[in-house]
């Protein structure tokens, strides 16, 4: 691979693959690459870079390796334009990359620690009151966590109090934030990537989110149903209230008034 290839193999890689894995630093979201092709032959590797699916619904060894992701259930999302041209640079990156990644690297959880001002900033981000950079929406239009109570999100998407133990740690969440492996929020995300200074402060409310809660918060639906309920009973109570002796009856008064 020439100069050139590797550097746009390297541009790539950090691109799409980085937020889910790493090079010789630990498993992220998807298994570490170092030494992939001593584990795995290139045919197969390229088969399943470019149509990831395709192993997953069949092949024992890519089920496998997915059931070996936080939860057991994620899949790796097609790359738009992925072809095996691409996907062998990749693989010759990764491997001169394996030669000299150093086996002794710090691991990816152990370098993230975060301030009391990330926190709160995140806190912005999730809610809206800060906007996202490139015009993503707030997650709480479609999240919640149990530090804003059953009214304070969304209910589309799941509760995100305990996301960090889903996503197996900070790295894996930070990268998931970086590149959403779901359908539904591939598509949204993609013309509005979150920064960075995003990722870390979104990244940093969520852990002191998991840190100080573990129950699930309130569900909406359920709050509205509720309250819902009360309020119904309340305006009865109020219009009987107010209604009190100024009708009870038509027919009555009339055989009466007739008698006299």
């Amino acid at each position: 691979m020439t100069a050139a290839q590797e550097q746009n193999a390297e541009l790539y890689f950090q691109t799409n693959c980085k937020p889910c894995h790493s090079i010789g630093q630990g498993r992220i979201l998807g298994p570490d690459l170092k030494g992939v092709l001593d584990r795995q032959k290139r045919e197969w590797l390229v088969e399943f870079i470019v149509d990831p699916n395709s192993k997953l619904d069949s092949d024992p060894y890519a089920q496998e390796l997915m059931a070996a992701t936080p939860g057991g259930a994620i899949r790796m999302i097609p790359v738009q334009g992925m072809t095996p041209l691409i996907a062998n640079s990749l693989l010759d990156y990764i491997a001169t990359q394996s030669g000299i990644a150093n086996s002794e690297a710090q691991p990816v959880e152990e370098r993230i620690s975060f301030t009391a001002e990330q926190r709160e900033l995140g806190l912005q981000y999730f809610t809206g009151v800060e906007n996202l950079r490139n015009g993503a929406p707030a997650c709480a239009s479609c999240h919640t966590t149990v530090g804003l109570g059953g009214w304070g999100g969304g209910s589309l998407g799941p509760d995100l109090t305990q996301v960090l133990s889903r996503l197996g740690g900070l790295a894996g969440l930070g990268g998931w934030l970086a590149s959403p492996a779901s359908l539904t929020m591939q598509p949204v995300f993609k013309e509005h990537k979150l920064t960075p200074e995003e990722i870390d402060a979104l990244v940093a409310y969520l852990e002191n989110e998991s840190a100080s809660s573990v129950a699930a918060a309130p569900s909406i639906t359920a709050s509205f149903f509720g309250a819902g309920v009360i309020g119904a009973i309340a305006l009865l109570a109020l219009f009987g209230f107010l209604w009190k002796g100024r009708y009870t009856a038509t027919r009555i008064p009339m055989v009466e008034k007739s008698k006299r």
